[in-house]
């Protein structure tokens, strides 16, 4: 087997070629495919920094929210229940109609004051 170096040379020619080219293209694309991956990680790395902030705002206002509730919580414990509530307005009755009894009972008595300062009235002034 004898190899004639030049009828080789243009096959190695066109070999190198298309190494060449598909390295090219194989490059090129790369290249381009990295530029397109920072682009999208820029945008990213903005995106998450808008949502860490927007997170951050949430974060402080639920924190208020808690601390409301918690004082709203704390008053509340000092508030009566309903069952209470429900025994202050029955005592509240029951005194209200032992005040309708007493006023009728005071009406005479106060007549009487009326009458004996009427009386004393007079007999200053006679």
């Amino acid at each position: 087997m004898n190899v004639n170096l030049s009828e080789l040379a243009p096959w190695v020619a066109v070999a190198v070629s298309i190494g060449s080219l598909v390295y090219a293209i194989l490059n090129g694309r790369t290249k381009k495919i990295d530029e397109e991956i920072a682009a999208i990680n820029r945008g990213n790395k903005e995106s998450y920094d808008s949502v860490a902030i927007r997170f951050a705002g949430v974060k402080a206002e639920v924190d208020q929210v808690k601390d409301r509730l918690t004082r709203v919580e704390a008053d509340m414990a000092h508030l009566p229940d309903k069952d209470v509530t429900h025994r202050l307005e029955m005592a509240l009755a029951s005194m209200q109609t032992e005040m309708r009894g007493l006023n009728e009972k005071v009406k005479p008595i106060a007549a009487m004051a009326d009458r004996i300062q009427e009386a004393m009235l007079e007999k200053v002034m006679s």
